[in-house]
């Protein structure tokens, strides 16, 4: 066992980080390796299955298309991304759908033109069956009877505070709004508003997009990560990897680019404010974002914006923005984000925030390619106050979390932290599927295993997957995930969205032999209310905290429920709500084993009730 303290030198100052009982073997100066087992926590657990596969009995019957089909000699980057889906109550029954990107296809003499598939909405009947109503709410096409364009990301949001959620999707060359209004039948339809509310134009390649109100006005606006300047006219064609075949060029072939913002005007329409709010420019060496999770870090009521980027630095956008006026601050390397342990930039993809410690502030967590670890940041930030200044920072937790008990074989994309069985702790999941066609002998393979790292205690994981089920016993080349409640039982399920081959609906089975308690937030008036905190305090006087946010996973949209597993405890103490704004509400006496419904403003809960 060693000591290692590592420093990170930056143009924003000198940090270290403290990486304490870390064994590694190092066989590049660059590059380590830590072999399974050389974290504290890394046994193997084993137990009762966690989760059921309902796919085949579901009605969810669908494929992402990434071109390689329709032409498996192209070998383009855009093949290597894939799609994400989104958990979405649309015609407010209570039960949440499932919306799927549909990816895309090449087409033309040539074979390089590049074409889009439809995507697809799964309406929930319950007991997890749904029913694919794309045509019949108007998804099937784009406005004026358009074919869709190649997709990649989907994100929910109310965009207009009237009380419905709304789509957007991202893909290459463009974003995509659709608007929830009713069909005139007494349901409900979505229609394409994209050029009329302003975001159809100024996008290259968008991959993870994120709602959340960054300046404080009440209107959601939204960041899009985007990724390379990759087209058929910037094509190489000379990769391979080891000895094998030609295969898809990595991401450092290829100038990043700059991400995206727009500002929510409060009437329908949005403005690119994407060169003014402080966003990196890109280029060589920066801005290939893949993934993204929008979260409060500091607890000064705005949400910031942590972004996975491809073999560069991670961005940390620290929210300084006043009403009418976004603006950011980019933080990472001074917050020790932006790199792992070892000073290296990461092939980042999916990143999501949470609290496995119960420190009260939420970590970060981003997946990694293969050779690499996959990071978690313990949260050390503070926000501004009268006689401090705001301290944005993090420690790598990585291997004293045993994380690094997964060793670096496996290629991870979509991700989530969730309480899968009520103990009180928030586990890891983890998709995982490579992201080139033809890997070598001595590499991770290109269809790969699913992971739950559940956590054990005080953020200490121990591998779990073997607890999830026919699912994680086999292989996939999955990229999007998401977690989510389908039948409101508390208990999360899961769904996963993989590359030519099914999506995957995974029911929670969790045993029923732990309390729990869901909670719902609502605005006065629909504001967004990403960035408030609920934490939750029992008997045994151990407190919990769950964060609003956006974005999540990858290229997904998660179930924005709050659900706290509190085991075998008989109730709880004491329920804090801080608002945005900063305002606190507390609740006693909170029922259990069911959802309750957090309303800025209300001094009682409310029940949750359908919108029909």
């Amino acid at each position: 066992m060693s000591r290692r303290t590592i420093f990170f030198v930056g143009s924003l100052g000198l940090l270290a980080v403290a990486l304490s009982l870390c064994s590694c073997k190092k066989t590049d100066p660059t590059t380590p390796t830590i072999e399974p087992g050389a974290s504290e926590v890394s046994s193997s657990e084993t137990g009762p299955p966690l989760f059921e596969d309902v796919t085949a009995k579901s009605g969810i019957h669908f494929q992402y298309q990434n071109g390689e089909v329709s032409a498996p000699k192209n070998l383009t980057i855009l093949e290597s991304l894939g799609g994400g889906l989104a958990a979405i109550d649309f015609d407010g029954d209570g039960l949440l759908d499932l919306f799927v990107t549909g990816g895309g296809q090449f087409g033309g003499k040539d074979q390089k033109e590049i074409q889009g598939c439809p995507c697809k909405l799964f309406h929930n009947k319950g007991n997890f069956q749904f029913e694919d109503v794309t045509e019949s709410v108007g998804l099937g096409t784009l406005a004026g009877g358009k074919p869709w364009f190649y997709s990649h990301g989907v994100a929910v949001a109310d965009y207009d505070r009237d009380g419905w959620p709304d789509l957007l999707v991202s893909g290459w060359g463009r974003v995509a709004l659709f608007h929830n209004e009713p069909d005139g039948r007494g349901g409900r339809k979505f229609v394409d508003v994209s050029t009329a509310a302003g975001v159809d134009q100024g996008v290259t390649w968008a991959t993870s997009i994120g709602w959340a109100d960054f300046d404080g006005d009440g209107y959601p606006d939204f960041y899009a990560c985007q990724y390379v300047n990759w087209s058929f006219e910037n094509h190489p064609t000379d990769c391979s990897y080891g000895v094998g075949p030609p295969d898809v060029c990595p991401p450092k072939r290829f100038k990043g680019l700059r991400h995206l913002v727009f500002r929510n005007q409060g009437n329908g329409t949005f403005a690119n404010v994407s060169e003014t709010c402080g966003l990196s420019p890109g280029g060589d060496t920066a801005s290939k974002g893949l993934g993204l999770v929008i979260v409060d870090v500091n607890g000064d009521g705005k949400p910031d914006v942590y972004v996975a980027n491809d073999t560069v630095a991670n961005f940390l956008y620290v929210n300084e923005s006043t009403p009418g006026k976004i603006l950011f601050t980019e933080q990472g390397m001074r917050a020790a984000v932006a790199l792992d342990g070892f000073s290296n930039t990461n092939g980042s993809m999916g990143a999501d925030a949470g609290d496995p410690a119960r420190s009260g502030k939420p970590w970060l967590f981003c997946t990694n390619y293969e050779n690499e670890l996959h990071a978690l940041y313990n949260n050390q930030s503070t926000p501004k106050s009268a006689t401090t200044a705001e301290r944005n920072f993090f420690l790598y937790a990585t291997p004293g979390s045993g994380m690094a008990a997964l060793g670096q074989k496996f290629v991870g994309w979509g991700t989530g932290f969730v309480d899968l069985d009520h103990d009180g702790w928030e586990d890891i999941v983890i998709a995982n599927g490579h992201a080139i066609r033809y890997p070598q002998p001595s590499q991770p393979q290109r269809k790969q295993k699913p992971v739950i790292m559940r956590n054990a205690g005080e953020g200490k994981f121990k591998i779990a997957s073997g607890r999830g089920g026919s699912y994680f016993q086999s292989e996939h080349l999955s990229r999007g995930m998401v977690l989510a409640d389908f039948d409101n039982d508390g208990k999360v399920d899961m769904a996963v969205i993989n590359v030519n081959d099914p999506v995957a609906l995974l029911r929670n089975i969790s045993a029923d032999t732990n309390h729990w308690v869901g909670f719902g937030l609502q605005g006065v008036k629909h504001e967004d209310l990403v960035g408030t905190r609920v934490q939750l305090t029992t008997p045994d006087n151990a407190t919990q905290s769950r964060f609003a946010k956006g974005g999540g996973s990858y290229a997904s949209s998660p179930d924005r429920r709050m659900v706290f597993g509190i085991g075998s405890q008989s109730k709880v103490v004491k329920l804090t709500v801080t608002w945005p704004d900063g305002t606190i509400q507390e609740f006693a006496d909170v029922p259990l084993d069911k959802y309750h419904t957090l309303k800025r403003g209300e001094k009682d809960l409310l029940p949750v009730t359908p919108m029909k």
